[in-house]
């Protein structure tokens, strides 16, 4: 086939959607969070009220480790949790009807990318803490995904508590105590032995007061008779550790949101920061039946209703230090 001169055009380009996406990419055909602006310097974190990165870091596997009836990808996936996160952002928007407000016009979200990934994991906490310091110095919430729960804790935290001139409060939403005794350092740098211990790793950082720690949907015979006692011996208040049986003392009270809404005061209160992670395993088998190693745990509405008001309890008040974020008004969206 030949045009009008009789030359023989070339072959076109791909055309499949990904590879002539307009979504700004972090690399190849991975985008952007939400198609946010991609930053790689911290001048243009400046502007932001929060900022994503992905730590693509796999956590260290065996046959045991792979639930019953559960996806094999649950785990071998937090190497690519971020980038698959970033794919399913692209089926969303930021308008919730329910409330008539763009979030996503609202606040200004970035991505970072991903943090370097080094086999010795005490180099990636230092990259990875460096990152999240680098947002908290500019005045936005940091969200990190991905990496289980090493990468993704201790540098994570200690970055936030290091940096916030005050007091950092915990909520830590898990099924698992997950604070087995043993310092990251007696760890064997490539395959390190974070998933059942780093709870309690994390209340030795120096800028981190046990005190302000609060578990919640503790449950389930994979905990051993030492969970909660360890808890209370490194100096976490026993009443901060919400089991199933608060939850459900509150649901049969008919007061599960005011509940909550005291437990998120009593969070936020004092405190300059407040660190918060989450853990799908404390999701009812209902929510996450894939995944979920222990029933009777809190509902998705439920975990969101928590969060919310944690949050909305920290970032709120006139001339307080609580705030992650510059204080902004939420514009409501102009559509119908």
């Amino acid at each position: 086939m030949q045009d009008d001169e009789g030359n023989t055009p070339t072959s076109s380009p791909p055309s499949e959607p990904v590879v002539q996406m307009i979504s700004p990419r972090v690399y190849g055909s991975f985008p952007t969070l939400f198609s946010s602006p991609l930053v790689e310097t911290r001048e243009g974190l400046r502007d932001a009220d929060a900022a994503f990165l992905g730590v693509p870091w796999r956590a260290p596997t065996t046959p045991k480790s792979f639930l019953i009836g559960g996806a094999r990808s649950n785990f071998e996936g937090t190497q690519l949790t971020p980038s698959y996160f970033r794919l399913n952002s692209l089926e969303y928007g930021g308008y919730l009807p329910e409330l008539d407000l763009d979030v996503l016009s609202s606040l200004k979200l970035v991505d970072c990318g991903d943090a370097d990934i080094f086999k010795d994991v005490g180099r990636t906490f230092s990259v990875v803490e460096a990152e999240v310091g680098a947002m908290v110095d500019a005045g936005c919430v940091p969200i990190v995904l991905g990496g289980n729960v090493g990468p993704t804790t201790y540098p994570f935290l200690k970055a936030v508590a290091e940096h916030a001139g005050g007091p950092t409060a915990i909520l830590n939403l898990d099924a698992h105590g997950d604070n087995l005794p043993g310092g990251w350092e007696e760890d064997d740098p490539r395959t390190p032995h974070w998933a059942e211990t780093w709870a309690l790793r994390i209340l030795a950082l120096p800028a981190v007061d046990p005190a302000c720690y609060h578990h919640f949907g503790l449950r389930g015979p994979k905990n051993d008779p030492g969970t909660v006692g360890r808890f209370v011996e490194r100096g976490v208040e026993r009443e901060h550790v919400y089991t199933y049986q608060e939850i459900r003392r509150a649901r049969q009270g008919g007061g599960y949101d005011e509940w909550v809404e005291g437990m998120a005061q009593r969070i936020s209160d004092g405190a300059a920061k407040v660190w918060i992670a989450l853990d799908p395993d404390v999701l009812d088998v209902g929510s996450v039946p894939d995944f979920v190693t222990e029933p009777l745990g809190p509902t998705l509405d439920e975990v969101i209703e928590l969060v919310y008001r944690v949050g909305r309890a920290a970032g709120t008040g006139s001339g307080t230090s609580r705030s992650w974020r510059r204080p902004t008004r939420p514009r409501r969206s102009t559509r119908r």
